[in-house]
């Protein structure tokens, strides 16, 4: 009988590189907040990359620029926690405290409502929905901290980034030196030709973002105010965060305000929605239109699925990341397309 037993050789330098990447992937994992310091430090860098540059056009040096940058994002920072944060603790305080009132007259029509068998199980959810805002108000007063701590990953993280991101910012070329050292050989090129066009369309997409935000925010505001709506600054700035979330981001900021409305009077409510759908027109068919004429468009329902694998894999840090990292991918996957397309002409 033959022996058809087949051996297997497994040179030395295949071992090592099998090794390598196993305790290349485990320091990963050990060093995790490292790394994504890391990386939104390359990204905070590339944001302010274009403002250093405008400023040594003008004769400023690099590093100066750098630190002027920073005084001035550090001094808007400190700005709005001095004016607005306060206003917007003491309006969150002030729904808290007529909170209980609310909750007693909806739980009062949740009873009525389950006279009716067909009704009775949306009553009980909805007295369901009610027992946790209770809950999350009571919290919300010392929970500004906490929020700013895990919306950075920890303390830590955030302090890396940001002396990681003024460490590249003021070095010459020191985002395309970052990457020539982490990348390997073959590839320096290509990956910092990337990054290169990721940061432009991603730098484009957030300056876009924040100004389109700014701008429903305010008109929110006046338009809340106009009406005689408390807690407009409230309700203000949660539409201008929310508006970082295609389509379904003004719909979940006008849903508490209406809310609201609702139960002071069922016709103010009616004025609520007409003025978030009148704000809404306006941005689409005014601002949007103006403010994206020079923004490399990002497709929504990307925007929109991205947000929410991050805010599933890693809540709110991941959704910090979710739009730098699908902006990579996507120019990954033309590439990768492209090249496909060189191969099989179509």
């Amino acid at each position: 009988m033959e022996n058809n037993s087949q051996s297997i050789s497994v040179s030395t330098e295949t071992l090592v590189r099998v090794l390598m990447v196993a305790l290349l992937i485990v320091g990963v994992i050990l060093v995790k907040e490292i790394v994504i310091a890391l990386f939104l430090a390359i990204i905070i860098a590339s944001a302010i990359e274009p403002g250093i540059l405008w400023l040594k056009e003008r004769r400023i040096p690099r590093i100066l620029g750098a630190v002027f940058i920073y005084f001035a994002i550090l001094a808007m920072f400190f700005a709005v926690i001095y004016l607005i944060v306060p206003l917007l603790y003491e309006e969150a305080l002030r729904f808290a405290s007529t909170y209980s009132e609310i909750k007693a007259s909806v739980l009062v029509g949740i009873r009525e409502f389950s006279s009716f068998p067909v009704l009775s199980y949306f009553a009980e959810s909805l007295a369901n929905f009610f027992a946790f805002p209770s809950d999350y108000l009571a919290k919300f007063q010392g929970s500004i901290f906490g929020f700013a701590s895990a919306a950075f990953g920890g303390v830590l993280t955030f302090f890396l980034a940001a002396v990681f991101s003024f460490y590249l910012a003021t070095q010459e070329g020191g985002i395309d030196n970052f990457l020539r050292l982490a990348a390997p050989v073959r590839y320096e090129n290509y990956v910092i030709d990337v990054w290169g066009r990721s940061q432009r369309k991603l730098g484009r997409w957030l300056r876009t973002q924040m100004l389109l935000g700014a701008i429903v925010g305010v008109l929110i505001f006046f338009s809340l105010t106009f009406l005689g709506m408390e807690n407009a600054l409230l309700f203000a700035a949660l539409a201008g965060f929310l508006e970082i979330i295609p389509v379904a981001g003004p719909i979940l900021a006008a849903i508490p305000a209406v809310f609201i409305a609702f139960l002071q009077e069922p016709t103010f409510a009616l004025w609520i929605i007409g003025l978030y759908v009148a704000v809404q027109q306006i941005e689409s068919n005014v601002i949007v239109p103006v403010v994206m004429r020079q923004a490399v468009g990002l497709s929504p329902l990307v925007v929109l699925i991205a947000l929410a694998v991050g805010a599933k894999l890693g809540g709110v840090l991941g959704i910090i990341l979710a739009v730098p990292v699908t902006v990579i991918i996507a120019e990954l996957i033309s590439d990768w397309d492209k090249k496909k397309r060189e191969v099989i002409p179509g």
